[in-house]
């Protein structure tokens, strides 16, 4: 429907296009965006939104002079009485060091806690305010050297991809779903877990990874726990024929787990279809495949089943370790990869929609909308497959898969200062049920 749908505004754009080319001979882009912007089934949005559901802040540290300090760990709650604490931000730090820490936490969190980790696994612990709070000295004990009974694990991010950009999209947030966490292993070594979770699309989609500020110069080498592979599924690799999104240094992509952008930017690199990537038993002639549309759905059914994620580690060895602490979810910039038009266009969070990393292109203007979801929950549950998230249609607050008065994806779509937990609300079956 959405194909058949957008094709139509298509006929529309050319047929105004050759109206104007007389007069013109350019691409009107204004009119163009007017256009599209005419018939998007989203009604009025926050005209300033910013579509970030995190936090950002920098932290000054001052770890104790005695003892043995190892890691300094941020925490979503205190480890000591909660099993569900996740871990924001992490450094390995010495003995009466000073230093400067980048984090990255859910907006809803008011208060987070702060754990110096000695080389026997104690942890003494602080508690800190999110918005007055920025230089801890842990001189103000709750927890105080006690081992814990579980291994705090990293925050896990899922990032949710429209694929039809830059037309409108149905908003189901489906087309590639991932989650991503990063977790840091060594002085020098970072890792990013990636689970490819869903795959709504109808065509075939790349993705890839930036690290934003960071240099490929800067990046030793990229691995993968297991020399695991998105691009190798049931032992077969990627096909030749097939490597059509990356049109562009295949070598670099298909070869290796780091390329470099346009900028210099390190790129981690991820699969080149994500059909493929999920590691069905796919029958491939001359390049095409029947795609099926997975976790989209929770009736099974032949064109949309149901599969285990899939999920690769990637360990990043920088060259230097002074520039780890600033390296926060805030710069990890998943994103995917779709041929539209003849071009190749990238699918970015809307607070990086304007830096192209590996293709350039002209960011589409309809109605600020995003394309790209960030939701700082480990089991956040899309909407399936065709089901809006809840963008208000025609004024009505209450629609879609997020509809809860107070807590509605609309809600937070009309004011970005309202329902800032809308992510914890999901309605019923209108969700993929996992």
């Amino acid at each position: 429907m959405k194909q058949l749908k957008w094709a139509a505004l298509a006929a529309i754009v050319f047929m105004i296009g050759m109206n104007f080319s007389c007069a013109r001979n350019l691409y009107d882009e204004e009119k163009y965006n007017a256009i599209v912007d005419s018939i998007s089934p989203v009604d009025t949005v926050d005209a300033h939104h910013t579509w970030t559901l995190t936090a950002s802040k920098t932290l000054q540290i001052q770890a104790p002079d005695t003892g043995d300090v190892q890691k300094v760990k941020i925490l979503t709650a205190n480890p000591w009485v909660t099993g569900d604490a996740e871990v924001v931000g992490e450094a390995w730090v010495s003995a009466g060091e000073l230093f400067q820490m980048q984090i990255s936490y859910p907006n809803i969190v008011t208060t987070l806690y702060a754990a110096l980790v000695d080389d026997e696994g104690r942890y003494s612990v602080v508690q800190f305010d999110t918005d007055t709070e920025s230089v801890l000295t842990f001189s103000d004990l709750i927890v105080d050297h006690e081992k814990l009974a579980y291994d705090p694990q990293p925050q896990q991010f899922t990032y949710c991809f429209e694929e039809e950009y830059p037309a409108p999209g149905d908003y189901d947030y489906n087309d590639v779903v991932m989650r991503v966490s990063q977790k840091r292993t060594g002085e020098r070594e970072i890792r990013f877990t990636v689970q490819l979770a869903a795959v709504g699309a109808s065509d075939q989609v790349a993705a890839a990874i930036r690290l934003a500020g960071y240099n490929y110069n800067e990046i030793e080498n990229v691995m993968t726990v297991d020399s695991l592979s998105f691009n190798r599924t049931n032992g077969e690799d990627f096909p030749d024929q097939m490597k059509t999104v990356i049109t562009k240094d295949k070598t670099s992509f298909y070869e290796s787990f780091l390329s470099s952008g346009m900028n210099g930017e390190a790129v981690i690199n991820l699969f080149g279809d994500a059909h493929w990537a999920t590691g069905d038993l796919l029958e491939v002639n001359y390049g095409s495949m029947k795609r099926k549309k997975y976790n989209v759905a929770n009736t099974v059914s032949t064109d949309k089943p149901q599969f285990v994620p899939r999920t690769i580690t990637y360990v990043v060895t920088f060259k230097s370790s002074a520039i780890l602490n600033s390296l926060s979810m805030d710069q990890v910039d998943p994103f995917i990869l779709k041929m539209y038009n003849g071009g190749i266009f990238e699918v970015h969070q809307f607070n990086f929609q304007n830096s192209p990393v590996l293709y350039d292109y002209s960011p589409s203007k309809i109605k600020n909308l995003p394309w790209g979801l960030c939701v700082p929950r480990k089991d956040f549950h899309w909407p399936v497959e065709g089901q809006n998230i809840g963008f208000i249609m025609k004024e009505v607050h209450t629609y879609g898969a997020y509809q809860t008065t107070g807590h509605a994806f609309g809600e937070w779509a009309m004011d970005r200062t309202k329902a800032l937990d809308w992510y914890n609300y999901p309605k019923g079956n209108l969700v993929f049920l996992f």
